[in-house]
């Protein structure tokens, strides 16, 4: 059986994204590890965003939420995937689509940002595209990627996936939908199934959600 290496930002398990991505890796094992793992409450409270530094969001082990700065989470990402392919993973997965350079492993490394964001751009081409993202922070980081590294102008809208009522994610599908766009990629791992369908609502906007593009496509190389 192949090893997958599922790293998270935030602490493993990752109980409300394995649900969703397992049926999609059949005949794979799946080895999770977290960058937050060791850490205390005190040590993930320092890893707060310093003013202008780019925002992160993940999940505790508990279900509560970490904001995390992009650039003082490198080392501990990086830590993380060493852990698990020294647990014998053949190829990992990283489970964030925020911008993180620099990380390498021995063995196949993937990220949710490439494949997922790649993915969804491949499948709009240069329709209007809607966003949903964690923090109002991110919005305009997020956007500029969009147009940076896809050519995709977009209109973002929030909704955070692990505090957000609801209705939250319903207000944020409406609003898109009124801007017009044809499509909506969920741009967290955070998000899951449920919040899709909460986005799609009644509207003809079709819905793309990173977890589950990232994790098809790693199933082909696994």
């Amino acid at each position: 059986m192949s090893v997958l290496g599922l790293v998270t930002i935030g602490q493993a398990p990752r109980v409300d994204v394995t649900p969703d991505i397992a049926p999609l890796l059949a005949g794979v094992e799946l080895v999770e590890r977290g960058a937050l793992d060791e850490l205390d409450a005190d040590g993930i409270a320092a890893l707060a965003p310093a003013e202008g530094e780019r925002v992160l969001v993940s999940r505790l082990r508990g279900g509560g939420m970490a904001v995390l700065g992009e650039e003082r989470m490198l080392p501990l990402v990086q830590a993380a995937i060493d852990r698990v392919v020294a647990d014998g993973a053949g190829a990992v997965l990283l489970l964030c689509t925020g911008h993180l350079p620099g990380l390498t492993a021995a063995v196949p490394l993937y990220t949710a940002e490439q494949l997922g964001r790649g993915a969804a751009a491949a499948l709009i081409g240069g329709g209007p595209l809607g966003v949903v993202v964690p923090e109002p922070e991110q919005a305009g980081p997020i956007a500029e990627r969009w147009w940076e590294d896809h050519g995709l102008l977009a209109t973002v809208a929030v909704a955070d996936p692990y505090t957000a009522p609801d209705g939250a994610f319903v207000a944020a599908g409406e609003r898109l939908r009124a801007e017009g766009v044809e499509w909506i990629f969920l741009d967290c791992i955070g998000y899951s199934e449920r919040m899709r369908a909460l986005v799609a609502g009644s509207g003809s906007a079709k819905v793309l959600l990173a977890r589950t593009l990232a994790a098809r496509l790693v199933a082909e190389a696994v």
